[in-house]
């Protein structure tokens, strides 16, 4: 039973973006499972995760950038609050079962808000931005 389940409305119609997230949602519900077998969330797991949400956190914010995106300081403070949290995690670790739930619970909120919510609003902007570029090219005159 995965603690997160993929569905539409995480994707956002960005092909690169929306297959990361996919691979961070597994990485999560495998997380879980192996959590529910009994294991507990050790550093080597807290990186990856780390570095995953660090690699799409980039390409969001590139993105973000090269568009003007008018939400682009809020969406920075959500990235940055992301890691300030798994920083603090990391700093206060113990392989305990308490950490573990504490990880899970709080990944598994900030993900779901994130992508639906805030990455979300993102792909909106983009998809009215490319529609009114479409809209202003210049068209040929009928024959």
């Amino acid at each position: 039973m995965p603690i997160i389940e993929w569905n539409a409305g995480f994707m956002l119609g960005i092909g690169e973006i929306d297959q990361h997230h996919k691979q961070l949602v597994q990485l999560l519900n495998d997380t879980y499972d192996e959590f529910r077998a009994g294991s507990r969330i050790g550093m080597p797991v807290i990186d990856q995760l780390i570095g995953h949400a660090e690699r799409i956190f980039s390409l969001e914010e590139q993105l973000m950038r090269e568009s003007c995106y008018p939400q682009l300081s809020e969406h920075l403070t959500e990235h940055e609050g992301f890691s300030c949290r798994i920083e603090g995690f990391k700093a206060n670790y113990t392989n305990s079962e308490g950490t573990s739930i504490e990880l899970l619970w709080f990944l598994c909120n900030w993900v779901t808000h994130h992508l639906r919510e805030t990455d979300a609003e993102l792909a909106q902007f983009l998809e009215v931005r490319k529609i009114q570029k479409r809209l202003k090219k210049p068209t040929l005159p009928p024959r």
